[in-house]
């Protein structure tokens, strides 16, 4: 009568323990990859630019038709005298992307960059392009200051999906450092230090990145870093 029902329970921890060691290795080996060293860095603080230009390259990688991402003196800037400046347009756009020129196509990375929220009537959201492909397949993280709230979103032919968000405080008219390590095995998200996001997405491998604003917000941008 109990010669079977041992061997089943035995079955049945081999089977748990299996699954646990598989997730376990495979939670190891995505830190690992978002944790290792880089070897290269791109840095981007547009303060050797003149007040009121356009930064070399930028042109040809705004999906703007008209130049609404402009250098701008600014006092508040965390490295001075300038910053990026994302106007706040009222036209017809969902969504503004500024891809960073000559940023490298790969999929383990870490990028860094500080915004301010300034304004907006229709939206206050300002982001972070990642694996972008083309203005119809990419991943933004974005900051909502209106929802206060931190979503990483991947971006379709039809539309724009947040399948993570968090609640998280984000005030306008102050500076925020936004952080993505990005690997084959996903992207962990920070806000000011603190990990916020982690999701395992296999979407878009690798692509290039840069900065966002959805509708009319206008944002000031500094301090744009990759490592890899």
């Amino acid at each position: 009568m109990s010669s079977r029902k041992p061997k089943f329970n035995r079955k049945m921890r081999l089977i748990v323990f299996g699954i646990i060691t598989v997730i376990g290795i495979s939670y190891a080996y995505y830190n690992a990859q978002i944790n290792s060293g880089y070897h290269h860095t791109k840095m981007v603080d547009f303060d050797s630019y003149q007040n009121g230009t356009i930064p070399q390259g930028f042109a040809d990688l705004s999906t703007d038709q008209k130049p609404y991402w402009i250098v701008k003196s600014e006092p508040t800037a965390p490295s001075l005298p300038n910053v990026l400046e994302k106007m706040p347009v009222n036209d017809t756009s969902d969504y503004h992307l500024q891809l960073i020129p000559d940023s490298p196509t790969v999929d383990t990375e870490n990028v860094t960059m500080k915004f301010k929220i300034i304004s907006g009537q229709n939206a206050k959201s300002a982001g972070m392009i990642l694996r972008f492909i083309d203005p119809k397949h990419y991943f933004v993280l974005m900051a909502d200051s209106e929802q206060n709230r931190l979503s990483l979103c991947k971006n379709t032919p039809d539309f724009l999906i947040c399948n993570y968000d968090k609640s998280v405080t984000i005030t306008p008219g102050q500076w925020h450092t936004m952080e993505a390590l990005v690997s084959s095995q996903g992207i962990a998200a920070s806000l000011d230090g603190q990990i916020i996001i982690r999701a395992n997405d296999h979407n878009y491998q690798s692509g290039q990145v840069g900065m966002w604003t959805k509708k009319d917000t206008g944002a000031y941008f500094d301090d744009f870093k990759i490592e890899y």
